[in-house]
């Protein structure tokens, strides 16, 4: 089985400064109701065998546009999980909470793919992380800028690290290293068992910051990088504006 997971918690307060009233992110449009980053990427992981989505704010919002606008054979996979934390707690809470249902399900997982909610990405690269039959962190071709930009660094061992300031202010590398990248926030791990283990070992304080803690604990080697060349993190409504949800 294969299954995907997306995060759609968050207050999306920058995304929502231009607008009338709050609004999730996810399922924001322009013009047309499936022209979202929610159905966009629920779409895209449709051949998935489970699909879960970890709402927070305004979670019926988000919840009753899945049941309006998703067919019935998707709806069938989908696995809606509630972060009643996502105004206390960072992304790895919504990640862990993902994971946890995915874990309590006792099923047996070939892959698990990872995606944040805020992401706008073509389908030829989504289709290159699919067929992978590696572990998959993902880059992007934007300028590495510490006011939005999740870093990716390896090390002199060619082992790769994550940081981002949650405060949008500065990066730091206190270490030699061999590249740095820009991260495309997409993840596929395809030893789930040893997910499962190390988010276990890791306690239920370590999930309560950003999702990179547990990145920075799974992936060690054997990684393929997976360049995204059409890539949006959707952080407001000017952003928004560029997609073209044709392609």
């Amino acid at each position: 089985m294969k299954a995907f997971i997306t995060t759609v918690a968050g207050m999306a307060t920058r995304f929502s400064a231009t607008l009338p009233a709050p609004v999730p992110k996810c399922v924001y449009t322009a013009d047309k109701p499936e022209n979202t980053l929610l159905y966009r990427l629920v779409t895209l992981a449709e051949d998935f065998d489970r699909i879960v989505i970890v709402t927070g704010f305004m979670k019926d919002t988000v919840t009753e546009y899945a049941e309006k606008y998703f067919s019935e054979k998707i709806l069938n996979k989908i696995i809606f999980v509630n972060n009643k934390e996502y105004a206390e707690y960072g992304s790895g809470w919504s990640l862990y909470l993902g994971l946890k249902a995915l874990s309590e399900l006792n099923e047996k997982y070939s892959e698990i793919l990872f995606a944040e909610g805020d992401l706008y990405f073509s389908r030829q690269d989504f289709e290159k992380i699919c067929i992978s039959k590696n572990d998959v962190i993902t880059v992007n071709n934007e300028p590495i800028e510490a006011k939005k930009a999740v870093a990716l660094y390896f090390d002199r061992d060619n082992r790769p690290h994550y940081i981002y300031d949650t405060s949008h202010g500065i990066l730091e590398i206190n270490e030699p290293f061999t590249a740095v990248y820009n991260s495309a926030q997409i993840w596929k791990f395809c030893d789930t068992e040893k997910l499962f283990r190390i988010m276990n070992d890791m306690g239920e304080n370590a999930h309560q910051g950003t999702n990179l803690v547990l990145m920075n604990n799974y992936y060690c080697d054997n990684i393929e990088i997976i360049r995204m060349n059409t890539w949006v993190n959707c952080n407001t409504t000017e952003d928004f504006a560029k997609l073209d949800f044709n392609k």
